[in-house]
């Protein structure tokens, strides 16, 4: 009976963040969705608008967390940055194509998509942000469209 229970339990939890398509293409379309009962909690039961913070990891980053082409201000709430509210505790932003969103010369290699869910008009110490559980920024491994 043990069993089954931690089974349920595992079944029934749902990741940090989840992409559709879960592939990500450095060209196509897609829509990132976080819950905040995951990860560090940051958001957890948050009432406010979330924003994004966005950003890459190509192969001219010097070191693993070298966020570059990052689109938004960090703290800011620029409409265009605003997270869809899904459900209690999880929202969505879309993005429709990569290298364009972020302006991305075709020679340069997009590695991973970095992002953060955050409240808006904050600055460092007082943002309410969704992380890793181990605090670490969220990435999401991007392929490569082979021409």
């Amino acid at each position: 009976m043990f069993a089954g229970i931690v089974f349920l339990s595992v079944a029934c939890s749902s990741p940090l963040v989840q992409t559709v398509p879960e592939s990500l293409s450095d060209t196509g379309k897609v829509i990132i969705s976080c819950n905040a009962s995951e990860g560090n909690r940051g958001l957890m039961n948050f009432k406010d608008a979330v924003f994004v913070h966005v950003g890459l990891i190509t192969d001219s980053s010097r070191f693993p967390n070298d966020w570059r082409y990052i689109k938004f201000p960090w703290g800011g709430s620029d409409p265009q940055s605003q997270a869809v509210p899904v459900d209690k505790n999880e929202w969505s932003y879309e993005i429709t194509n990569l290298r364009q969103f972020f302006g991305v010369n075709s020679n340069e290699r997009i590695l991973k998509l970095a992002i953060l869910f955050r409240s808006g008009n904050c600055i460092d110490t007082n943002c309410k942000v969704l992380r890793n559980a181990n605090l670490s920024d969220i990435m999401i491994p991007v392929n490569e469209v082979k021409q």
